[in-house]
């Protein structure tokens, strides 16, 4: 049940259960995290929905094989989490703006807890870069059942693993504003899901430069580069 409302009640799941509060590092925060070591999370993949009419009118069921039938084309097509793309330019970032150093291999996380993570990352690094998926499905427009569009939302943290404190964090919800342009299911998945693909990395370029503004006041470039924003909004 909980996956059917993951898919089908995103409104609802976006104010209901996840922080959506943007945290920019202050200052001090700022110029503590210089030249400091970060190492990032890795996640098991999460799941991919494929809404099609046909299957959103049977409930659970029908929610089971949205799922079943994603999960499916993410394997068949090698598709990759975009979060992965999304920390990757965050830490290049992160190294070119702060001076920070990036530490590998990222370590395996499946707690939300901040002080769970941290516990994973002593000894590692003294910071660890969260960034997570949390809703990610292909659907139909409502208004046009034919073309297909992708929804995308992330949280992103920056843990101090000493204090295990959440220091900044960001949110990101990424939906096409109208159906112009959209391709049809067959069109999206075309030539190894070309066009899903495109669309993940638009999604993770997008949220990476968000989460580099809002979280860290970096300018995340599309190379990975950054430089630090004159003004943010607190």
């Amino acid at each position: 049940m909980k996956k059917w409302l993951s898919l089908v009640l995103v409104p609802a799941f976006l104010t209901g259960c996840v922080s959506t509060a943007t945290k920019t590092i202050d200052p001090q925060a700022s110029g503590a995290i210089r030249n400091q070591s970060v190492v990032h999370t890795a996640r098991k993949m999460p799941d991919f929905g494929e809404m099609m009419p046909t299957k959103a009118v049977f409930g659970v069921i029908g929610a089971a094989a949205m799922l079943s039938e994603g999960n499916k084309t993410v394997a068949a097509n090698k598709i990759a989490d975009p979060a992965d793309a999304i920390a990757d330019a965050l830490l290049q970032a992160m190294q070119a703006g702060q001076g920070m150093q990036i530490v590998t291999p990222p370590i395996s996380v499946d707690s939300e807890d901040p002080a769970r993570i941290a516990e994973l990352a002593k000894g590692k690094a003294r910071y660890v870069l969260d960034v997570r998926t949390l809703v990610w499905q292909m659907m139909y427009f409502p208004t046009d059942w034919t073309h297909y569009q992708v929804l995308y939302t992330a949280k992103a943290r920056l843990i101090d693993v000493e204090t295990r404190n959440v220091v900044a964090e960001a949110f990101c919800k990424r939906q096409p504003e109208s159906n112009a342009g959209a391709p049809t299911f067959d069109d999206m998945l075309a030539l190894n899901a070309a066009k899903l693909k495109a669309q993940n990395a638009a999604n993770a370029k997008a949220c990476a430069e968000t989460f580099g503004r809002e979280m860290l006041a970096l300018q995340v470039a599309a190379e990975g580069t950054a430089a630090p924003v004159a003004a943010v909004s607190r």
